[in-house]
């Protein structure tokens, strides 16, 4: 019996530790999910929070070329849709939608996700602990990196039920910049704008 019991035990050893994950298995492996609301859409909360100007708190998602994006500063919310060039943005406090065009790059929901997509990119990264349901990694910023706009250091959470990001806190310039609520999975109805939804309100269009 002792030694089914020796057996027991070093089977359980060796399997925890043939689970065991680097930091960066577990980042490629986040990657490789994210990868996925190419094609399914995604959505996340990105918050900043300012020095005496307070929090603004951003609801983004994305498929294809669609987009929404509900901002909060101080208590007051825009909505803004956007399809390739085009944008409608509702103010409720002007109950007043205006739809114009826009020149971007690219598009900041891409940008957002891209920042946690690229997290190993110009940091030392380090698994710092684990709960039951996501790790813990350590993102510091290694020598070799020479932009000055990168943050010191990243906390990142990533979930062990999907892999995908829980959230991603960093600090730069007095500016503290959260990631969280990441998810897969976003419809087309979500991402477009509908105006048998917003009744009464005033449209203005600058695309003339």
């Amino acid at each position: 019996m002792r030694k089914l019991s020796l057996v027991a035990v070093i089977l359980m050893a060796f399997s925890a530790f043939a689970s065991a994950q680097t930091a960066d298995e577990i980042i490629d492996r986040m990657n490789k999910e994210m990868d996925k609301g190419d094609a399914e859409g995604f959505s996340m909360i990105f918050e900043m929070r300012f020095p005496i100007l307070g929090q603004m708190s951003t609801l983004m998602k994305l498929l294809g070329d669609y987009s929404r994006s509900e901002v909060e500063i101080k208590g007051e919310k825009n909505i803004m849709w956007m399809v390739k060039d085009t944008s409608w943005t509702y103010t409720p406090k002007s109950n007043e939608i205006v739809i114009e065009y826009v020149k971007r790059s690219g598009d900041s929901s891409n940008n957002q996700q891209d920042m946690v997509r690229d997290v190993a990119k110009g940091y030392d990264v380090k698994l710092v602990g684990e709960t039951a349901d996501a790790w813990q990694i350590r993102c510091d910023k290694s020598k070799s990196n020479k932009v000055k706009d990168d943050p010191k250091r990243m906390d990142l959470v990533v979930s062990k039920a999907n892999y995908l990001p829980v959230s991603m806190i960093a600090k730069a310039k007095g500016v503290t910049i959260t990631i969280r609520d990441y998810s897969l999975g976003v419809k087309k109805a979500e991402v477009t704008f509908d105006p048998s939804a917003y009744p009464g309100v005033t449209i203005t269009d600058k695309r003339q």
